[in-house]
């Protein structure tokens, strides 16, 4: 089992953090997306979901920070902490 666990100050209002949860998604889908089958959005869409065979990631905002938990066994060498971390920091870096 890998577990991954981050959590990073976004540095943005709450509703720009929630557009960027949903750009980090994207990005995640874009690039895994043959091991991400299911996507389940919280109702006010500051939380996520994402699953598939061996994957399982949840991602949420909250007026500080994103937070990334989930459990990756199958991926851990793909995606791993580190290339998550990098995947959310660009994703939420100020431009």
């Amino acid at each position: 089992m890998s577990l991954i666990q981050v959590k990073l100050e976004h540095g943005r209002t709450f509703e720009e953090a929630r557009d960027r949860l949903a750009v980090a998604v994207g990005e995640i889908q874009a690039r895994f997306g043959i091991m991400v089958r299911k996507v389940d959005w919280s109702p006010a869409r500051d939380a996520v979901t994402l699953e598939g065979p061996g994957v399982r990631l949840e991602l949420r905002v909250d007026p500080v920070a994103i937070h990334v938990t989930g459990d990756i066994p199958m991926l851990a060498g793909l995606l791993g902490p580190s290339r998550l971390k990098q995947i959310v920091e660009s994703t939420f870096k100020k431009t």
